[in-house]
């Protein structure tokens, strides 16, 4: 099966003419908060198994690229008192342009080749408003897609084959049915051409260099050893 990444929050860049917003505060945007910590760096070790790769390039307390247009939260508390047109032109610049990209992308994917994995890379801090959330991976889809729920299982096999004793939760820490890009997604495209996993992984996990290149070759061996990607970039 041909695979797709993205990862919506790689980045935590503001453009120059946003960074005012973040004044006496800028430190906020190299935390969780403000991108996903590790991602990117997981995403690059495993993009040879992908056919494209798309990686956000603001950080999402400007917009948040994984959220519908219309969600209420798109905008933090930093940018939703922006007047609208300000707002308007961070669509046009930032969020309209990831997207489209990774739509197009996924359309010619499926003329080509008739199915394909949409793997959405996120990661999630270890304690999230007092709650500790212990577990090494999430894997999120949507339960009543059976293809999706088969791979999601088959996933976790592998990854447990590979690494022995590695903590996964379905659908957690959120619910893969939540908004969210491959949510979105899924409303265009069928059950039979398009599966949208996101992974999660936990950022206690990606503290360093060392920590994502493990993680990142754990989900190269168990892509690979599911048969991901041994066609592409041949």
């Amino acid at each position: 099966m041909n695979m797709i990444i993205s990862c919506e929050h790689a980045s935590a860049s503001v453009p120059d003419p946003y960074a005012g917003l973040f004044a006496g505060t800028s430190h906020i945007l190299k935390t969780h908060r403000g991108y996903d910590i590790g991602a990117l760096e997981v995403g690059r070790r495993i993009e040879a198994l992908a056919e494209e790769v798309f990686y956000g390039r603001c950080s999402r307390l400007l917009i948040d690229l994984n959220r519908s247009r219309h969600h209420p939260h798109i905008f933090s508390s930093f940018s939703r008192n922006l007047p609208i047109s300000e707002r308007e032109r961070i669509f046009t610049d930032w969020y309209d342009p990831f997207r489209t990209l990774v739509l197009q992308a996924l359309e010619q994917m499926l003329v080509r080749h008739g199915e394909v994995l949409h793997l959405s890379l996120h990661s999630f801090t270890l304690i999230l408003d007092g709650v500790v959330r212990p577990n090494d991976i999430g894997i999120l889809y949507d339960p009543s897609r059976h293809r999706e729920k088969e791979f999601a299982r088959q996933l976790a096999a592998a990854m447990r084959a590979v690494r022995a004793g590695l903590t996964i939760r379905m659908n957690y820490p959120y619910r893969g049915t939540s908004d969210g890009h491959t949510t979105a997604l899924r409303r265009r495209f069928s059950t039979e051409g398009y599966l949208g996993i996101e992974l999660e992984i936990n950022q206690r996990l990606l503290e360093d260099d060392r920590g994502q290149a493990d993680i990142g070759q754990l989900l190269y061996d168990s892509f690979n050893e599911m048969g991901i990607g041994n066609s592409l970039r041949e």
